[in-house]
């Protein structure tokens, strides 16, 4: 049996999102996701009242709920913090080489060029590193709040070089900026 096709929201969810990555919100027209949603005029305002703001806010909290998940998926195996700070930061990478609409953060690229406020933003972010100080609570890592800062820190700074390079590699090596083992898991992300 297969999937049923994706709704014409998810589809225009998808297609914003990328295009935000890909273009940033300002360069990214209604018309461009509507062509690459394969979806007809007007449906973008039937999901969206606000239209393009309003798919870029959905979208940037639909990806913040997959991040919670990549942070689950990371550090649930894990045996200590760096082992699944190691793990996220290949599956980043990962995520990187394989997928556009994963060549930066989505919170930073809308919360500089869209219509993400500061605050929404910060609350974002804000949980990433929440579920992260929850992990590095249960692995025994001291500081746990001040060493969650400090991986998403260098994680969002090592996507935006690694943006700007065009390779991953700063991503597999923020583990050595951190003093942490080098990545070792050679599981693609799920």
């Amino acid at each position: 049996m297969t999937d049923p096709s994706p709704s014409t929201r998810d589809r225009l969810l998808q297609a914003g999102l990328s295009l935000f990555q890909e273009q940033g919100f300002h360069g990214t027209s209604v018309a461009e996701i509507l062509t690459r949603a394969k979806a007809p005029k007007g449906s973008l305002y039937h999901h969206f009242p606000d239209g393009k703001s309003d798919l870029a806010r959905v979208a940037c909290r639909m990806t913040s709920d997959l991040m919670l998940n990549i942070i689950a998926r990371a550090y649930d195996p894990a045996v200590d913090f760096a082992e699944g700070t190691a793990r996220m930061a290949e599956k980043f990478a990962r995520l990187f080489e394989r997928d556009a609409h994963w060549r930066a953060c989505p919170v930073q690229t809308l919360l500089i060029d869209g219509p993400l406020d500061r605050a929404d933003g910060a609350a974002m972010l804000q949980t990433w590193i929440d579920a992260t100080t929850v992990q590095a609570e249960r692995l025994g890592q001291q500081e746990s709040d001040r060493a969650a800062r400090t991986v998403w820190s260098v994680l969002i700074g090592s996507w935006t070089l690694a943006r700007a390079q065009d390779d991953p590699a700063p991503l597999r090596e923020m583990t050595t900026l951190l003093n942490m083992p080098a990545p070792t898991p050679k599981e693609p992300p799920r």
